[in-house]
């Protein structure tokens, strides 16, 4: 049997509790799409920094030419060309040596969504993603 002041209250209690429950759902999911996109463009500029790099005509055009790939694969997936970055490595002297590989490690920093600036030092406000990629030197490249 109703109460005469309690009308209408489920009402006010279920908005209140999807409120609660929905507010944090829904920045997860924002979070964790920001995360994937940080891993895929890890993923993707160590691949795309290697074949750039490994296409080039000499050893000195190739880091120019897998810096620009790195920022355009960074910029593509929403990111800053600071906030991702590339180390390039060979086991051979000139990294362009027929049959030879490049090994190509891309990091980027992913900033956590609405987390402030005054809560650096308690919180981590952002994740490092890192990728690594191997490509092969063709065998048959003219020197």
């Amino acid at each position: 049997m109703e109460k005469p002041g309690e009308r209408g209250s489920m009402l006010i209690e279920v908005v209140f509790l999807m409120v609660l429950v929905m507010l944090p759902l829904l920045y997860l999911v924002g979070t964790l799409g920001r995360l994937q996109a940080g891993a895929y463009a890890a993923s993707a500029a160590a691949r795309e920094t290697g074949r750039a790099y490994v296409t080039a005509s000499d050893d000195a055009s190739a880091p120019g030419r897998g810096q620009a790939a790195a920022d355009l694969v960074f910029v593509s997936h929403g990111f800053t060309s600071g906030e991702g970055s590339v180390e390039v490595g060979c086991e051979q002297a000139l990294c362009l040596t027929p049959g030879g590989s490049v090994r190509v490690t891309a990091t980027v920093q992913v900033p956590l969504p609405l987390v402030p600036d005054f809560l650096s030092g308690a919180l981590p406000t952002s994740v490092s993603m890192t990728s690594a990629h191997s490509e092969p030197v063709d065998a048959f490249r003219g020197q």
